[in-house]
């Protein structure tokens, strides 16, 4: 039978770790602060940082055979061996991807000197760009952007955009430095002129794990201090991951969206795109009610914009699922243009290697057209994929399958 579009499928949210190739083009006085991926010889993950080896799961936690397919864990490569990496597409029938970084969603974590971030993100890109770059077609690396010098972030962009890039991906959440701030207008003139998106993939930058939707500036120089002693306390104790924590990191998808659509940046660029990405969105719908309705009843001294909150969105924006039912119970009211599915490839916490079962859930949920939109279409307008050279060499991943 042949392949038609509609049976295409886009990965919005797949990544590619760091192996030493990608380490050895950091300038060397940064080399050993960037965190070096590791498996024991029980298939436990654990990562070195600065020669301290920090675990990432209990020690009891059984490793199943399906987990060992999961987190690079029996790829050496780390995702960057193409025919691995098209073997697993083809196990679940995926036609192309969006890749970000793995242990690179970090980059501008931390308390690091802003140039070895900035040197990081371009370590990243022509690693990355190298390896992609020539199969463009199919697979679409997202350039790393650090943060904290604004001209080297715009420069990087711009190089980015010259080698062909088509997204920029920027960390959810900067407390520091909210996307609110004129600041990152040259940032969004440049993608927008560009015809590019903004990509935000949470569990990145300094939110990490923890989005506590706390106004850092309202905080004494006393309640400051404390907090960073208890973060380096539990730091050092190796404090286990926590289900709230971790929930609250995903919930930072939020506050982008929040940001660009109630403070004004949608309005004043109005071409710019941008895409939430591995955060779910069972919450958008309330999210953007609690936006219309807050922008229309509140008084003090709020901002007033032009259009609801919600139609910035709904114009601009868009978000990424990967096994939400939630949100595909919300489509009467979110429609399915804004959603983009992603199956965070090769993490846990996604859904490889068995994607299948919620490809075919978002296709009995929504119908032939919509399940497209989200499967397919939506990534492919945002990210310039085409679904008919997909359709059409659909071959390229099936023979790796074996």
């Amino acid at each position: 039978m042949a392949v038609t579009t509609r049976d295409v499928v886009i990965s919005a949210d797949a990544h590619v770790g760091e192996p030493e190739a990608m380490r050895r083009r950091l300038p060397k006085r940064y080399r050993d602060r960037l965190p070096e991926f590791g498996v024991d010889d029980k298939g436990h993950l654990e990562f070195l940082v600065k020669g301290k080896r920090r675990r990432t799961k209990r020690d009891l936690d059984p490793v199943t055979a399906e987990d060992l397919l999961r987190e690079f864990r029996t790829d050496p490569s780390q995702g960057t061996d193409l025919d691995r990496r098209l073997h697993d597409m083809a196990l679940e029938g995926v036609d192309a991807q969006v890749i970000y970084p793995n242990v690179g969603l970090a980059c501008s974590l931390g308390n690091e000197p802003a140039g070895y971030y900035h040197a990081w993100a371009r370590a990243h890109n022509d690693h990355v760009w190298e390896l992609f770059g020539p199969h463009r077609q199919r697979f679409k690396p997202a350039a790393l952007l650090a943060v904290d010098d604004a001209r080297a972030m715009v420069a990087e962009a711009e190089r980015c955009l010259r080698l062909g890039f088509e997204t920029l991906f920027l960390p959810a959440n900067v407390p520091w430095q909210p996307y609110r701030l004129p600041i990152y207008d040259r940032l969004w003139r440049l993608a927008a002129e560009a015809g590019v998106p903004i990509s935000f993939h949470i569990f990145s930058g300094n939110a990490g794990l923890g989005s506590d939707f706390a106004f850092v500036g309202h905080v004494s120089a006393d309640r400051a201090a404390r907090a960073r002693a208890l973060a380096a306390r539990e730091a050092k104790t190796g404090v286990k991951e926590m289900t709230g924590i971790t929930s609250l990191g995903v919930a930072s998808g939020m506050a982008p969206i929040a940001e660009l659509a109630g403070a004004g940046v949608l309005a004043r660029h109005p071409d710019l795109r941008f895409v939430v990405v591995e955060c779910e969105c069972g919450w958008l719908a309330w999210l953007l009610q609690i936006l219309d309705q807050m922008q229309e009843k509140r008084y003090h001294n709020m901002l007033r914009l032009d259009l609801k909150p919600s139609e910035y969105f709904f114009r601009q924006g868009a978000v990424t699922i990967t096994d939400d039912p939630v949100a595909l119970n919300n489509v009467a009211f979110t429609g399915t243009d804004c959603l983009m599915w992603g199956n965070d490839y090769p993490h846990d916490e996604g859904t490889f290697p068995t994607s299948r079962r919620q490809i075919d859930a978002i296709r009995r949920a929504l119908g032939p057209k919509r399940a497209h939109d989200v499967l397919a279409r939506n990534a492919a307008r945002a990210y310039g994929f085409d679904p008919a050279w997909l359709a059409a060499n659909r071959a390229e991943v099936t023979r790796h399958a074996a």
